[in-house]
C-alpha cells in the first residue's frame, strides 16, 4: 500500500493527499554499493559465500583484518551479523582451531574464542539462529551457543567447549564473578561483539561501560585480548559513545552500503478534535464513523486540541491490517499497546460500510511487560502471518527477527530521529516497497517534525549519552571488580582515573566492604556476590513483584494460575502502580489494591476490573542544594552544571476516560512518599537588566498565564510564566538535539535560584526535611526571607535518576542548540494563546497543571540569552526602580 493508497481509502471524506495535515514525504530506492566476496575474504571463506560484500561489511572486515576496533553504524537489515560472523570465522581458520575445508582441526579450541553480547533475549535467540545459519552455509563446524538465565542443559560443557558464547549484560555481570570457570573461554578471547551498541544510553550505557571494563580485567587475567566490534543504527556520535563504552580506541564505518526499496512516509497531524461529538462516557467509543466526525483545519485556524495520536494511530492500524497489511503499530507505552487493540477493533466494528466484519484481522499486544512465554509465542505467530499486526512498544524496534512487513506506524514521534528511522526500517526489506505513517501529537516534539520535515533528513542524527562519572554506578561496580580480582595499583589510570578509584576503594574499606590497600591487593570482603546488586536499568535495585490478591476468582475472570508479568522498580511503582491505579496487562484490566513494602521483596497485589477509566498519576518536584562545578557565559546569562537534591513526590492521580481520555475524576491522593534523588542539573541565570525589563513589559499580564493575577499579588507573573515556559520548551526539544526521553528529565523555574543553592553558613535542606514535600517548600521560604541581598531568576533541568544520566551534562554542552529549537517553536506555533498549548508550552508532566506560562515572555527571554535581540530592545521597559524590592518573592514551578 503506498501513502496516496491508504489516503485515498481510510473512512474520512475530508482526508486526502493535499489535506493540511498531512503530508507525505517519498524516500526513492537506493541500489547497494557492493564489493566481491573474494577481494576481501580468503578462499575458504569468499567461495561458498552467497553474497557480493556490501562496501561497509568490506570496510569493517578490512579495519578488523587491521586489528582496529571498530563500529558499523549502519541501517536495519544491512547485514551488520555477517561482519562479526565473518571476523569470527576468520579468526578460527587463522587459529588453526578450523581446517580449511572447515571441519574441526581440534576438538579443545584452546586459541580462539567469541563473545557477542546482545540487548534482549529474543535478539540473542534470532541471532544465535542468523550466526548458525551463516556457519551451515560456508561449511563451517563453528560451535554457537547462548549462555543465559534462560539456559538449561549441561551449563559446564558449553563454558568448556563452545568457539561463540551468545549472552547479555545482565547475564554477563553476574558471571564474571565464577570467572574461573571460565578460564579457558577468556584465555582464547579474541573478539568481543556488542549488537545495537546505540541502545546502551543513559544508566544502561553506563553499566554496560563498568562491566565491560570488568570484563577486560578478566580477560586480561586469563591471557586474552579480545578486539571490539559494535554494531549500531546510526547516531549523532558513534566514535564518542563507542569510546566511553569501551575506554579503547575504535574506527568507525558509517557509509551504507545496503540497499532499500521505495518508502513512502506520511506525517499525518491528527485533525481538530470536535469535543461535542466525542462520545460520552457512557457510550462506546467511536460510535459514529468517521467519514463526517472530523472537520479540515485551515492555515490560519487555531487548534485548541486534536484528536490525541493515541486514538488516532489505531485508526490506521486498523485500516492497514484490516486490508491484510502485516503492520507495526509503535506505541510509547505498555498500556497503549493494550488500548489500542482495543481502540482499533473499535474503529473496525463501528465502521461496518468499510470493513468486512465476516473476518477479523487477528492484532495482539506485544510489550517487555508481558512474560517471556507469551513475547515468543507473538512473534512466532506474527512471523508465520497467524497475526497481521502487532501493537508493540520500543521492544521490537530493534532486530528481533519477525519476518517481513509491509507497513509500520508510529504513535507519536518516538524521540529522536535515529528511533525514527530504526522504527519505520522494519519495514520493506531489502527492494520491497514500504509504507510509514507518522501520526503526530499535539505536543511540543511532534508538531515541530510535522511542521518541519525537514528535519527527519537533516544529516546530523543526536548524540548517544553515556556519562561514566556517575560515583554511585562507579562505587558499585568497584565492589564488583574487587571481588573477581583483587584490585592494585595495575588497575590505576587502566580500570579508572587513579584518584577516582583510591578514593573508592578508600570508602569502602572505611564501610567494611573492602579489605586492604592497591600498593598490595585489595580484596572485597562484604557479603557474597555484589554483582547481584547492580541493575542495569536503574541505581535502585527494589523491584516490586506483581501478584494476584488472594481473594480473586481466577476461573470467573478466566485468568492463569501465573500472570507472566515482569517485576517494576520503585520509581516506576510509585509511579503506576500506586494504589487504585488502573494498569492494562494482556488485554485485562487490573486495579492495584495493596502495595506491601514490609516484605523482602516489595509485593504489588491486583485484582482484575472492567473499568470505563485508565489513570495517569500527578507529580510535583523541588530542587534542593544545589552545588555548581562548571560554568559559562552565553550573552550574559551564566549558564551552570553541578548536582544537587531533586525531591518528587507522586501525589495523586486523574481516573481518565478510555472513550474519550477526558477526566473522570481528579486528584486523588497516591498516598506514596515523595522520593530524594542525588543528581546531576544544569540551570541558567538570567541577567538583572533582562529581568528587570521584562517584568515591566508583562507586569500587566495575568489571566493569560491561566493564573488570577489577584491570587498571587506579584508583578512577576507575567516574567515567571515565561520563564516556566522556557523551561517547558528547552526540556520537551532536547530529543531533538540528544538521544534522550523527555521523561528522563525534569525541571523547575524560580525567581529565587540562590534559594535553591548550598550555602557554606546552612546545613543542607535535605539533611533537614526526611520525605516531606511540604517541609522541604517551609525550608525554602524561610532560607529566602533569611538571605541577603539580590538574587537572580532562572531555570533548572535535572536528570531523573538518581545519580545522574548524563543527560544535564549533555544539555549544558548543547544548550545554545536546544534554546535555539524551543524558541522557534514557541516562536512559530500557530496556536495564538498567549500561555501556548500542548504543541509549544504544555508539558503532561507539569507538576503545576501547566500554569502559569507566557510564550512571548519565553521568547524574549530566549532570543535575549541567543543574541538573536539587542539588549537596547529593551531599554523602554527598564524600570527606575527594580520590582519586588531586594529579594524577589518565594516563587517557582515545576
Amino acid at each position: 500500500m503506498t501513502g496516496d493508497t491508504l489516503l485515498d481509502t481510510f473512512p474520512r471524506t475530508s482526508l486526502t493527499s493535499e489535506s493540511d495535515f498531512i503530508e507525505t514525504i517519498q524516500i526513492p530506492e537506493k541500489p547497494a554499493e557492493t564489493v566481491p566476496a573474494g577481494d576481501i575474504l580468503r578462499p575458504e571463506l569468499a567461495e561458498p559465500y552467497p553474497f557480493d560484500l556490501f562496501s561497509h561489511q568490506a570496510a569493517a572486515l578490512n579495519a578488523l583484518e587491521d586489528n582496529d576496533n571498530v563500529t558499523i553504524a549502519t541501517s536495519t537489515s544491512s547485514g551488520k551479523t555477517h561482519i562479526y560472523g565473518l571476523q569470527i570465522a576468520r579468526n578460527l581458520l587463522d587459529a588453526g582451531v578450523l581446517n580449511a575445508d572447515g571441519t574441526r582441526a581440534t576438538e579443545q579450541n584452546d586459541a580462539s574464542t567469541a563473545l557477542c553480547v546482545y540487548p534482549m533475549k529474543a535478539l540473542t535467540k534470532d541471532q544465535h539462529e542468523s550466526l548458525t545459519d551463516l556457519y551451515d552455509q560456508l561449511g563451517l563446524d563453528i560451535r554457537v551457543e547462548t549462555y543465559d538465565g534462560d539456559t538449561t542443559g549441561d551449563r559446564r560443557a558449553i563454558r568448556n567447549e563452545a568457539d561463540v558464547i551468545l549472552t547479555n549484560f545482565a547475564a554477563l555481570n553476574v558471571y564474571l564473578e565464577h570467572h574461573d570457570k571460565w578460564s579457558r573461554f577468556y584465555g582464547a578471547l579474541d573478539l568481543v561483539a556488542i549488537d545495537e551498541s546505540h541502545t546502551y544510553t543513559g544508566i544502561e550505557g553506563m553499566h554496560v561501560a563498568w562491566i565491560l571494563r570488568r570484563m577486560k580485567r578478566v580477560a586480561t587475567y586469563w591471557g586474552g585480548n579480545p578486539q571490539y566490534t559494535l554494531t549500531s543504527a546510526t547516531i549523532g556520535n558513534p566514535h564518542a559513545h563507542s569510546l566511553e563504552l569501551l575506554n579503547e580506541s575504535v574506527t568507525v564505518i558509517d557509509d551504507d552500503g545496503s540497499p532499500h526499496g521505495p518508502r513512502d512516509i506520511v506525517l499525518w497531524n491528527p485533525p481538530p478534535r470536535d469535543k461535542t461529538r466525542d462520545a460520552t462516557p457512557d457510550d462506546a467509543p467511536f460510535t459514529t464513523t468517521d467519514q463526517d466526525s472530523e472537520t479540515e483545519e485551515s492555515d490560519t485556524e487555531f487548534v485548541a486540541e486534536r484528536v490525541p495520536a493515541s486514538v488516532e494511530a489505531p485508526k490506521v492500524f486498523n485500516h492497514l491490517t484490516s486490508s491484510e497489511i502485516r503492520t507495526l503499530l509503535f506505541c510509547p507505552s505498555r498500556k497503549l499497546t493494550e488500548l489500542s487493540i482495543q481502540r482499533a477493533d473499535d474503529h473496525r466494528k463501528h465502521n461496518t460500510r468499510e470493513y468486512d466484519l465476516t473476518t477479523k484481522p487477528q492484532r495482539e499486544a506485544y510489550n517487555a511487560g508481558l512474560g517471556r512465554r507469551t513475547r515468543h509465542s507473538r512473534e512466532h505467530q506474527f512471523k508465520t502471518d497467524v497475526l497481521t499486526g502487532l501493537a508493540t512498544t520500543s521492544a521490537l524496534e530493534l532486530g528481533i527477527d519477525i519476518g517481513d512487513l509491509d507497513a509500520t506506524v508510529l504513535m507519536g514521534y518516538p524521540g529522536q530521529r535515529q528511533s525514527f528511522w530504526q522504527r519505520i526500517g522494519r519495514a520493506g526489506r531489502e527492494a520491497s516497497h514500504s509504507l510509514s505513517v507518522l501520526v503526530g501529537d499535539h505536543r511540543t516534539l511532534d508538531q515541530y517534525i510535522i511542521n518541519h520535515p525537514e528535519y527527519l533528513l537533516e544529516n546530523d542524527v543526536e548524540d548517544a549519552v553515556v556519562d561514566t562519572s556517575n560515583n554511585s554506578v562507579f562505587a558499585t561496580h568497584v565492589l564488583c571488580a574487587s571481588d573477581e580480582i583483587a584490585l592494585t595499583e595495575d588497575d590505576l589510570g587502566t580500570f579508572a582515573e587513579t584518584d577516582r578509584l583510591q578514593a573508592a576503594v578508600q570508602m569502602w574499606r572505611e564501610a567494611g566492604y573492602i579489605d586492604g590497600y592497591l600498593d598490595a591487593a585489595a580484596h572485597y570482603c562484604g557479603p557474597s556476590r555484589p554483582q547481584t546488586q547492580v541493575n542495569l536499568y536503574g541505581n535502585n535495585d527494589t523491584d516490586y513483584r506483581l501478584e494476584l490478591a488472594p481473594d480473586v476468582d481466577r476461573d470467573h475472570w478466566g485468568l492463569p494460575d501465573d500472570l507472566d508479568l515482569e517485576p517494576v522498580e520503585q520509581n516506576r511503582a510509585y509511579r503506576d502502580y500506586h494504589e487504585g491505579a488502573v494498569r492494562l496487562q494482556n488485554g485485562q484490566q487490573f486495579e492495584v489494591v495493596n502495595v506491601d513494602e514490609e516484605r523482602p521483596q516489595p509485593v504489588i497485589q491486583l485484582k482484575p476490573v472492567d473499568h470505563d477509566y485508565y489513570t495517569r498519576t500527578q507529580n510535583k518536584v523541588n530542587v534542593l542544594d544545589a552545588d555548581s562545578e562548571e560554568t559559562r557565559d552565553i550573552n550574559g546569562f551564566t549558564l551552570h552544571f553541578g548536582r544537587g537534591t531533586v525531591l518528587v513526590h507522586y501525589h495523586s492521580y486523574d481516573q481518565m476516560y478510555i472513550s474519550n481520555s477526558e477526566p473522570k475524576q481528579q486528584m486523588l491522593a497516591t498516598e506514596t512518599p515523595p522520593i530524594l534523588m542525588d543528581t546531576q542539573l544544569c540551570w541558567v541565570e538570567v541577567p538583572d537588566d533582562v529581568e528587570n525589563a521584562l517584568v515591566r513589559k508583562y507586569q500587566d499580564y495575568g489571566l493569560e498565564t491561566g493564573v488570577d493575577p489577584d491570587e498571587t499579588g506579584m508583578a512577576h507573573l507575567g516574567y515567571v510564566a515565561g520563564l516556566h515556559a522556557a523551561e517547558h520548551a528547552t526540556i520537551q526539544t532536547a530529543p531533538l538535539e540528544l538521544r534522550v526521553d523527555k521523561d528522563d528529565l525534569g525541571g523547575l523555574a524560580t525567581l529565587v535560584m540562590d534559594t535553591h543553592y548550598t550555602h557554606n553558613e546552612y546545613d543542607e535542606i535535605t539533611d533537614s526535611i526526611g520525605e516531606s514535600f511540604e517541609a522541604a517548600k517551609h525550608a525554602l521560604e524561610q532560607r529566602t526571607q533569611e538571605l541577603g541581598g539580590r538574587t537572580c531568576s532562572g531555570w533548572f533541568i535535572y536528570d531523573g535518576v538518581e545519580g545522574g544520566l548524563g543527560f544535564a551534562r549533555a544539555i549544558y554542552d548543547n544548550f545554545e542548540a536546544l534554546c535555539e529549537r524551543a524558541r522557534d517553536q514557541l516562536e512559530n506555533c500557530q496556536c495564538g494563546q498567549p500561555n501556548g498549548c500542548p504543541a509549544c508550552t504544555f508539558d503532561e508532566n507539569c507538576g503545576n497543571d501547566n500554569k502559569p506560562l507566557l510564550r512571548q515572555s519565553a521568547v524574549d527571554v530566549l532570543n535575549q540569552l541567543l543574541g538573536d535581540a539587542d539588549r537596547e530592545d529593551l531599554s523602554e521597559y527598564l524600570p527606575d526602580d527594580e520590582y519586588g524590592g531586594n529579594r524577589r518573592p518565594v516563587v517557582f514551578y515545576s
